[in-house]
């Protein structure tokens, strides 16, 4: 997801552009890091459950769009793409126990955990996906950009 903690790509976005190729890797990668919490090259299931949970801030165990845009600190434009892509039943609520999900679809080697190359790859995709006509992210149709890459 929600590379959710595509916190460090939103806070890219903010110019309303999609960064190019390479600082588009450069905010991916920077969104790895802060979630790499142990600094041992992968996330787990644990890691990307806990960067999704700060974001919960009133603790129900999911991530409404007010406390997405709250976090990420983006407008309404720029925020609501990409939660789009992951509230895939348009409720307008991200659930955490999703994680299991999310990192399935990054995981190509189906280790059960991801790499930095795996997250790279999974997530530029899915930003350029999004935020580009083909996904119609800014159309409300950017769900399938989530699980095509």
């Amino acid at each position: 997801m929600l590379s959710l903690v595509l916190f460090a790509v939103c806070v890219g976005l903010s110019s309303q552009q999609l960064p190019n190729g390479h600082e588009l890797t450069q905010l991916v990668d920077q969104g790895f890091h802060e979630m790499d919490t142990d600094k041992n090259g992968i996330l787990t299931e644990q890691e990307l459950g806990t960067a999704y949970s700060a974001v919960d801030f009133n603790g129900d165990g999911q991530i409404s769009f007010a406390e997405y845009t709250k976090y990420t600190n983006q407008t309404d434009a720029v925020a609501r793409p990409m939660f789009n892509a992951y509230d895939t039943d348009a409720d307008g609520m991200l659930p955490l126990d999703h994680m299991a999900d999310y990192l399935h679809l990054m995981d190509k080697n189906d280790n059960g955990v991801v790499d930095i190359h795996e997250y790279e790859h999974y997530t530029v995709k899915l930003v350029q996906c999004v935020y580009s006509d083909h996904g119609h992210g800014s159309h409300g149709h950017a769900a399938s950009c989530v699980t095509q890459h």
